[in-house]
């Protein structure tokens, strides 16, 4: 059954037709119901592979994963050995969620409102709703006592792990004397770890000339070396251990650690240096306590349908909470105990898969039997590798080929440019195509079928500027409004003067606006991102925001949906509009295809207009200083076509994340003359408006100006994303700016420059500073932790000679 499955979907996959009319399918399709994921493990891995080749109309899936990035843990134990790199042995759920069209929540559950059927979440995220939900959340050692995980380190999370091997590394030149390393366990994990350890830790010794240190490598066991597998690998294992002078530890059972000591029970003790913990696994502490039937060890228990049931003596209403799903480490199937093994997760996937369709569609489900055995392949680290299964026992160099080709294959099927195939955008391209080339329009049409969300889904600057040229528009309001524009069009924000009835005082109102379709999947961090984006405008001005009205666009969906979409979004946006002391007085809602957010919000300027920092007024000789890295155009452009790393995306919506306003307070401190955020016209848009209003609004004094490319801040990946031909589809737009760059042909020859012309959602300031100060403004800026990456990127030149009008800006390569 598993395989008909498979290979229907691949038949769907491979049909473009086909795929495509699912996809639009799919797209077009209200959301009728909620899957969701709680784990990115191998299990659930697998099924994002299937949704990519046959979503599921009606069904909104969502993933929600503690971590971007997931171990593969069959190569970890190479990856210690230096065998692999962290990237070739770990999967990216940012990239398969994208080619699931997954939303992938970048957060951690704590726990389940069965009643209510939600998730909760870490933090201050509201809990996500779910019609079915399945759980893959791994597991991590079972470490004894309280407070010693501060001196051992547990294999998992991994990540932790991880940061800790990194460390002893980067040690080991300034080893001495004896070094105690330990690993407590003595089941297949532990024996790899300690093997691994060894002929890295050796290869490194030797690598850097330390010859002053002993090293002693130490296996802690509770009862006998690997008591799961068959005397012969028993054997084969203790004779490894001790050719490679690896000392067994038997019938120590560890009760817990102190400073750089193991307590044993009986009174024992162990002194170490470095301690990993690969013991008995347990499962988080909230699985227990959520109402569902576990195992006598804390652990789901699920049925042959990998369904899990209430505990006992707990009533949640007619829907018992669920369906509710789990597979991996964190589950147990009732009468099928088997080893918490990466194999068994990787084999239940398509059961699972299989079970979790039939649910949404009113199917039958299948039954699941695991297989009671497997093939084990223990990594010693040296090229040679011990296989296990049954009353199997071999060793060889043989065997360790067959576990790299077996474990590189596995990874290729999820990994960019492998296995994870590429779908095609459109079911109208030939026509599409045809009708470009007659038009001359071959540049729009590369874009026209991926348009970008945030910033980049801008009109742009040279579009937008003849345009409204042919428009009039009233520049101040009626004599009865009582205010007077005192900054309009061309800056970020509007100062109005607002007068008082029969009075000549007045109080200066700053007023913006912004709104975009939403270029992540998450929309709690979208909402984030969008208020962040609408007050920067505000904080730009040095304005103190006060009041937001919120435009909202809600996909069609179901009304519950629309609910707890609406909540999702507006909960996000609270967070940053609370941050800056913004209240929301009230907005508007409509239905549309994509989610979308924006917000008019309005501030108070402190001490009047005269205290504005507005884009005029650049002053020669200044520094031009940047608060946030660039690059977010073209990453997002990758991420929605599954190609950019999920730390990638995660390290740029982290910065994104952060309001401008300290920043702002910061610049001024420091005697700011000019500024302006960086947000869709891109660094050369931006600091050209500057450039242009160099002299005030009421003069013709332009400015030129220079860019230092090596200087600038760029966020990582972003190079890697440009490389593969990908950028925004407000790129083009932007580009022809490149009129303005003096040395324009000398500038192009770096593969950063196109960087400049990348259009920013939620970027930085760009201010100048008097030089003298700047140093001390950017120190400010990263110490203050306001702009961590604040860097000086330029400076004022010159003023622009009467007439020149165009090339305003140096580029130095």
């Amino acid at each position: 059954i598993c395989r008909a499955a498979l290979d229907r979907s691949a038949r769907l996959f491979a049909s473009p037709p086909q795929a495509l009319a699912l996809q639009k399918q799919w797209e077009e399709t209200p959301i009728l119901k909620d899957l969701v994921f709680v784990g990115g493990g191998h299990t659930h891995a697998g099924i994002l592979r299937m949704l990519g080749m046959e979503p599921l109309p009606g069904v909104r899936v969502t993933l929600i994963t503690r971590d971007v990035e997931t171990p593969y843990s069959g190569m970890l134990p190479g990856h210690v050995a230096g065998d692999y790199t962290r990237r070739e042995c770990h999967l990216d759920l940012n990239v398969l969620a994208r080619f699931a069209r997954v939303r992938m929540v970048h957060a951690t559950a704590v726990n389940l409102d069965l009643k209510n059927k939600r998730v909760i979440l870490d933090s201050d995220r509201p809990p996500i709703g779910y019609d079915v939900l399945s759980i893959n959340i791994g597991s991590a050692p079972k470490v004894q006592g309280g407070d010693e995980t501060s001196q051992v380190t547990p294999v998992k999370p991994i990540a932790g792990f991880g940061a800790k091997w990194d460390a002893i590394l980067e040690g080991v030149q300034k080893w001495c004397g004896i070094r105690r390393v330990y690993v407590v366990g003595g089941g297949a994990g532990g024996f790899e770890l300690a093997m691994t350890m060894e002929a890295r830790l050796q290869k490194e010794l030797q690598k850097c000339g330390n010859t002053s240190v002993q090293l002693e490598v130490k296996l802690v066991c509770r009862s006998e070396l690997l008591p799961q597998h068959n005397p012969g690998v028993r054997a084969l294992a203790k004779k490894c251990l001790e050719e490679r002078g690896v000392e067994v530890l038997t019938g120590y059972e560890v009760t817990h650690a102190t400073e750089k000591l193991l307590h044993c029970k009986g009174g024992k003790t162990l002194p170490f240096d470095d301690c990993i913990w690969c013991t008995q696994v347990m499962p988080q502490a909230w699985v227990r306590d959520c109402g569902l039937r576990t195992d006598k060890d804390g652990f789901l228990l699920v049925n042959q349908h990998m369904q899990c049931s209430l505990a006992p003596g707990i009533d949640v209403g007619p829907d018992n909470g669920g369906p509710i799903f789990a597979a991996g480490d964190i589950a147990s199937i009732e009468e099928h105990e088997r080893p918490k093994a990466g194999v068994f997760a990787v084999m239940a996937g398509m059961a699972l898969w299989i079970n979790l369709r039939a649910t949404l569609l009113g199917e039958k489900k299948v039954t699941y039997w695991p297989q009671s055995n497997f093939l084990g392949l223990f990594n010693l680290g040296d090229g040679t590798c011990i296989a296990s299964r049954g009353l199997l026992a071999l060793e060889g160099r043989w065997l360790w080929a067959l576990k790299d080709w077996i474990d590189r294959r596995w990874m290729w099927n999820y990994t960019l440019h492998g296995g994870l195939p590429e779908m095609a955008e459109s079911l109208d391209a030939g026509v599409a195509e045809g009708m470009a080339k007659a038009a001359g329009s071959l540049e729009l049409l590369k874009h026209a079928t991926m348009r970008c969300g945030g910033c980049g889904a801008k009109v742009g600057a040279t579009t937008l500027s003849a345009a409204m040229a042919r428009v009039t528009l009233p520049q101040q309001p009626g004599a009865l409004a009582q205010a007077k524009v005192a900054v309009g069009v061309g800056d970020d924000a509007a100062v109005v003067e607002l007068l008082a009835d029969n009075s000549q005082a007045s109080v200066a109102s700053v007023q913006t606006i912004d709104f975009f379709r939403s270029f992540v999947a998450d929309p709690f961090r979208f909402g984030r991102v969008a208020a962040v984006h609408a007050l920067s405008d505000c904080e730009a001005m040095g304005a103190v925001a006060q009041t937001a009205l919120a435009l909202v666009q809600i996909p069609f969906s179901a009304e519950e949906k629309q609910e707890e979409d609406i909540v999702q979004l507006m909960a996000g946006a609270a967070t940053a509009l609370t941050e800056a002391g913004c209240a929301l007085v009230g907005g508007h809602t409509c239905e549309a295809r994509e989610l979308g957010l924006g917000f008019a919000v309005n501030g108070r300027l402190p001490g009047g207009v005269s205290e504005a920092l507005k884009k005029a007024s650049l002053q020669v000789g200044h520094a031009l200083i940047l608060t946030k890295p660039i690059g977010t155009g073209t990453l997002f452009a990758a991420d929605m076509r599954a190609k950019a790393r999920g730390p990638w995306i995660a390290e740029a919506l982290d910065s994104m994340s952060m309001l401008n306003g300290r920043s702002a307070d910061i610049l001024r401190q420091h005697g700011c003359s000019a500024c302006t955020d960086v947000t869709g016209f891109g660094l050369v848009g931006h600091l050209l408006e500057m450039c242009r209003q160099g002299g005030g609004a009421s003069s013709s004094k332009k400015m030129v100006a220079e860019v230092e490319l090596e200087k600038l801040p760029l966020y990582e990946g972003a190079l890697e994303c440009l490389a593969q031909g990908i950028s925004s589809s407000l790129q083009p737009a932007n580009t022809r700016l490149r009129r303005s760059v003096a040395n324009h042909e000398e500038a192009r020859k770096n593969p950063k420059y196109p960087l400049i012309f990348d259009p920013q959602t939620a970027g930085g300031l760009l201010a100048a500073v008097p030089p003298e100060l700047a140093e001390r403004c950017v120190e400010a800026l990263r110490s203050s932790g306001a702009a961590p990456r604040a860097c000086v990127v330029g400076s004022v030149l010159r003023e622009a000679p009467p007439g020149e009008m165009v090339e305003l800006l140096h580029v130095k390569a």
